[in-house]
């Protein structure tokens, strides 16, 4: 449901552009692109993907700050409002640099391709899933490669937006959807990822790596539109995947993050499951630790609760998105489980794995919700094992059967009701970091300054580490993405990260 922008920022990088039919002539300067990306880690992982796509046509990705030729904006619609902050931003570039190319692609740019094409301010709209189509639309030149030509040939039609919310709506939504892969789930990682704090253009990339291993979502929630953006469920190969992680940790990545659009349902097309990717990674003994990016309750088996406890190659830390803590509410959006199997499965996950950081979302202010169901809700959520939680007041969006459902709660009671939940989960979440204080993390190193190295750890705790420490003890100064032992010592309330040395 996050709809915060991703930013890449520019960073300086003394390489020029590698030779490619970009920059032959030395004569022509490299074509500057800027991406900015909304949204999941889904479209993160396109970015990823496509800059790493763009350095290998010879062009240079950049931030958007910087002096560009292009824009593509990698838009998310998972609300009516995230597609408004998009146009925003379109208007903002037009404004400050008429000559400047937009281009959008990402999930608004599938739902809403038609309207967008007669915005005179972008110059292309190309959905998700048509990496060579978009490419060759930043650049002039086409990536003639075969994996290009296979994730771009013609598996798909436009989506039919069909009202969701009935009794067939899961049947109705597998006709519907496109049948297509995205960008990132043929062929393998490019080149151009050279590890942690390395640059794809004058971009850093990140400490952690994002790989996806699952695309679309044939579910039928009717706050959601994402079935329709993204298309039909469907899995990488555990071979590719292993290949992915064997290049990763190669090149220096010591944490990977397993995500996809609906996670729990990798291998529902193959005849696999998300446990049995699980345990041919555990088989293959890699040098990394893994986190999965989020999962729906019903999704998780204890098989597989069972196997991450078991492994220390899984981060103690797992983000299980319960979305409502009301069994009407669940009912009203279509969700697959109800109260008491989340509460099972919680409390199993909390006894199995010791240490757990359990996460979790939550819209509140859904149609239908009662003042309440908003206090029982609280009062079951401080009783159940979840350490942090994401709030987001329910926003509508244009086409789903939720925006039909009536009784709706006026936006300043969302508001306020969002307001009254962050605060009864940012307490909960600071005792989470506070019992933590005294024990010995492992942190992945993610940026520093002067005076610490900053980070997270296995159980996904903020840490800010002490340089001078790390110095006097003779440990060995870690390199972005580096991880590095260190006993809490504190809770800073100011940044809410805990201290360590």
């Amino acid at each position: 449901m996050s709809q915060q922008p991703i930013e890449h920022f520019a960073e300086s990088r003394s390489e020029t552009a590698s030779a490619s039919p970009l920059n032959d002539s030395t004569d022509k300067p490299a074509l500057r692109v800027a991406l900015k990306t909304y949204g999941c880690r889904s479209n993160y992982a396109d970015t990823v993907d496509l800059q790493a796509a763009l350095v290998e046509q010879g062009a240079v990705p950049c931030g958007l700050d910087s002096e560009v030729d292009v824009v593509v904006i990698n838009t998310c619609t998972v609300t009516d409002e995230a597609d408004r902050e998009a146009l925003r931003l379109v208007r903002k570039i037009r404004k400050k640099s008429p000559d400047t190319r937009v281009i959008l692609t990402g999930c608004m740019a599938e739902i809403r391709t038609e309207e967008l094409q007669d915005n005179d301010a972008i110059e292309h709209v190309i959905g998700p899933g048509r990496k060579a189509e978009l490419v060759e639309a930043i650049t002039g030149v086409a990536p003639h490669t075969p994996a290009a030509e296979e994730a771009d040939s013609p598996q798909s039609s436009e989506p039919a937006l069909v009202t969701l919310g009935s009794s067939d709506g899961h049947r109705r939504v597998k006709s519907a959807l496109p049948d297509r892969r995205s960008i990132s789930l043929q062929g393998t990682i490019s080149q151009e990822i050279q590890g942690p704090g390395s640059s794809i253009g004058d971009v850093r990339t990140r400490a952690r790596y994002h790989l996806r291993v699952q695309e679309g979502c044939e579910n039928s929630c009717t706050f959601c539109i994402i079935p329709f953006s993204r298309g039909r469920l469907s899995s990488r190969e555990v071979s590719d995947v292993l290949n992915d992680i064997e290049f990763l940790t190669g090149q220096g990545y010591r944490e990977i993050v397993l995500t996809g659009t609906h996670l729990g349902g990798y291998g529902e097309d193959s005849s696999s499951s998300l446990h049995a990717l699980l345990e041919r990674i555990v088989a293959a003994e890699p040098r990394a630790r893994f986190r999965l990016s989020s999962i729906d309750p019903n999704d998780l088996r204890a098989e597989t609760v069972d196997l991450i406890a078991k492994s220390d190659i899984f981060c103690e830390h797992l983000h299980i998105c319960v979305q409502a803590f009301s069994d009407r509410i669940l009912k009203r959006m279509n969700r697959r489980y109800r109260m008491n199997e989340v509460q099972e499965l919680l409390a199993y996950v909390h006894q199995r794995i010791p240490g757990v950081c359990i996460g979790s979302d939550l819209i509140t202010g859904f149609p239908g919700e009662h003042r309440q169901e908003v206090d029982q809700g609280i009062e079951t959520f401080l009783r159940l094992p979840i350490s942090y939680l994401h709030v987001f007041p329910y926003s509508e969006r244009a086409g789903t059967a939720a925006t039909r459902l009536g009784d709706e709660v006026p936006v300043p009671e969302r508001k306020r009701r969002a307001a009254r939940w962050r605060a009864v989960a940012e307490r909960k979440r600071d005792q989470f970091f506070e019992e933590r204080i005294g024990s010995t993390l492992e942190c992945i190193v993610e940026r520093a300054d002067s005076q610490f190295f900053f980070g997270t750890t296995r159980e996904y705790v903020s840490v800010k580490i002490d340089r001078e420490a790390v110095r006097r003890a003779g440990r060995d100064v870690p390199p972005l993405g580096g991880l590095l032992q260190a006993q809490a010592i504190a809770f800073d309330p100011s940044d809410r990260k805990l201290l360590c040395q």
